[in-house]
């Protein structure tokens, strides 16, 4: 299966999108951004595996490790208007509310381990161990207040036939996205690398000079994904609800 991404290849020269004239997503996610711990470890360790990776290899910067808790529209979905993106932000605002009611919704702070990376074909990604069980919860109570507003979120790799938009939202929309693991993206890839082999080596290589971590998080945000693989900065503009 190829490795390398149209998407990752445009990063790579500079591209900025249109300033989300091409794409927006809305996601929900915690240790957004990483405390400064991690993105000191981060940055020396993304310069060494940069070293270490063959031609085609693109690291992602550290500012935009992130742990998705769902997404709630896939960025490839396309581009919103400011009033498409009012009417989402104004309809999640409720769910993600009525989730956070919920007195299974995990108190802040909360630990995960940031573990050591692992190349698993076209991405490396950072997993985690929930600590206190708390992004495990928090999906829960998402897939209770998704279905409570109509919807049927997709979770993991499974498939998608059965799923459905929440209601109050346009039906081309697509079903809200649980996860069933807990990691960031670390690496992707702009071209195909010449040796997949070697380039699997070249990473576990790198990947074993990383010092695991624990971090605490505060909270869950939900933001306006509109640079492809969270390439954004922290704003109001793009940051509309916060469960503290």
């Amino acid at each position: 299966m190829p490795w390398a991404n149209p998407i990752i290849a445009r990063l790579t020269e500079g591209d900025k999108f249109g300033g989300g004239d091409e794409f927006c997503g809305c996601v929900l996610v915690c240790s957004w951004p990483m405390p400064a711990a991690v993105l000191s470890q981060m940055d020396a360790f993304g310069a060494d595996l940069l070293t270490a990776m063959p031609t085609g290899a693109y690291v992602y910067p550290s500012t935009t490790l992130h742990c998705t808790v769902c997404t709630l529209r896939a960025f490839t979905h396309g581009p919103l208007t400011a009033a498409e993106r009012k009417v989402l932000r104004d309809r999640w605002s409720e769910v993600l509310s009525s989730a956070r009611s919920s007195p299974d919704w995990p108190a802040g702070p909360f630990r995960l381990r940031m573990n050591a990376p692992t190349l698993e074909g076209a991405a490396g990604i950072f997993r985690y161990e929930d600590l206190d069980d708390s992004v495990l919860k928090m999906r829960a109570c998402l897939r209770s207040a998704i279905a409570a507003a109509g919807g049927i979120a997709a979770e993991g790799g499974q498939p998608r036939d059965h799923c459905r938009p929440i209601d109050g939202v346009p039906s081309t929309e697509p079903p809200a996205h649980l996860p069933d693991i807990i990691h960031s993206t670390v690496l992707r890839w702009a071209a195909e690398p010449s040796d997949q082999e070697q380039a699997k080596a070249a990473f576990a290589d790198a990947a074993a000079r990383w010092t695991p971590l624990e971090i605490s998080v505060e909270s869950a945000r939900a933001v306006f994904e509109d640079h492809p693989y969270m390439h954004i900065p922290v704003d109001n503009e793009r940051v509309w609800w916060s469960s503290q």
